[in-house]
């Protein structure tokens, strides 16, 4: 099983007449991958609200489910597996009509289903003879909506809790920013080492894939770190986030990555359009559990909204290779451009 080279994307949402050309421009440089995993944000439905005043979801007015069809963008570029919880998996009949238009493309997938048990379910498949498994859950999140219940179509959440600290100097200094501080429920925290820990049982490389920290910003909180780090002290080989839309820090620890935020990829809600085209895909060679060689492709989305690698050399691909190399640094990681490839690695101390 040695040399096996495992693919991941970050966010990507399909919504086009033709879905099957979202990753014409990164079919290429993909299919290079043994395996592939994406995080999918762009449930389906049958039929998809039309009436501004009836949408989709109710507390995301502007948003707008796919239809079935769309799943052929995953189908045709060869996606294995897909997570899928998020803070847009909160309409149930579209949950429902999503797990079944993934199940009859062949996609595995984790992180929604049609009950709460059906949501923590890990997405297994394998390749090259070596067996990989998928959680999937979300921080972000609506709780009247979204989470998956004993008796109700969901996402599987690990709930995060803040605290606001006002600064010892607001008495003397108005208006001083206060600090905020994150942290994990305890009880979904157990919930989801309890996942990880059954799961490292019944394959050979777990990955996290995790819908948290805030929308459009590179910092990376610290119920973030929490959470990564204790999935792979409960077994997990590999943490990939998403929410942000924005590419965030990669950090080692005890010699797995944990990628904060893979920034956005192929994305055509219109809303985010014209916003945060920037994103990046991981490949990581494999040898069993140990994870040899970590490299990094920037991508970029052009006017036409079409996902592309962005050239080292470009003002998109040089900016976001800057932003990661700055933000994993402060992680202890360093990114290195090593033979003509974007390489990451742990700072040796």
């Amino acid at each position: 099983m040695a040399g096996i080279i495992l693919g991941l994307v970050g966010e990507t949402n399909v919504n086009r007449p033709n879905p099957e050309t979202a990753f014409d421009d990164v079919r290429d440089m993909l299919g290079k991958a043994d395996a592939l995993i994406g995080h999918l944000e762009s449930p389906v439905h049958d039929s998809p609200s039309t009436n501004k005043d009836m949408p989709d979801l109710a507390y995301k007015k502007d948003w707008g489910l796919s239809t079935p069809d769309s799943i052929l963008a995953w189908k045709s570029m060869g996606f294995d597996a897909l997570g899928t919880a998020s803070n847009v998996s909160g309409n149930p009949e579209s949950i429902v009509c999503t797990v079944k238009a993934l199940d009859e493309a062949g996609i595995a997938h984790a992180g929604t289903g049609e009950n709460i048990t059906a949501a923590r379910r890990p997405a297994i498949f394998e390749k090259k003879g070596m067996k990989f498994g998928l959680l999937s859950y979300t921080s972000v999140y609506y709780p009247m909506y979204v989470p998956a219940l004993a008796q109700k179509p969901g996402a599987a959440t690990v709930k995060a809790e803040m605290s606001i600290i006002p600064s010892p100097r607001s008495i003397e200094m108005p208006g001083v920013p206060p600090r905020v501080t994150t942290w994990l429920d305890p009880a979904e925290k157990a919930e989801m080492l309890d996942d990880v820990k059954k799961l490292r049982e019944q394959v050979d490389f777990v990955i996290l894939s995790c819908h948290w920290g805030v929308t459009d910003s590179t910092e990376t909180l610290e119920y973030q770190k929490e959470f990564a780090r204790a999935a792979i002290d409960a077994g997990a080989d590999c943490v990939m986030g998403h929410h942000p839309h924005r590419p965030q820090g990669v950090e080692f620890y005890k010699e797995k990555p944990i990628f904060y935020s893979m920034g956005n990829f192929a994305f055509d809600w219109w809303f985010i359009r014209h916003w945060d085209k920037k994103g990046m895909v991981a490949f990581l060679t494999l040898d069993g559990r140990n994870v040899t060689k970590v490299r990094v492709v920037p991508c970029f989305r052009r006017e036409d909204n079409q996902i592309a690698p962005a050239p080292f050399d470009s003002k998109e691909g040089g900016e976001i290779i800057e932003s990661v190399r700055t933000l994993s640094e402060a992680m202890g990681t360093e990114l290195n451009l090593v033979d003509g490839e974007l390489i990451l690695t742990a700072k040796q101390l």
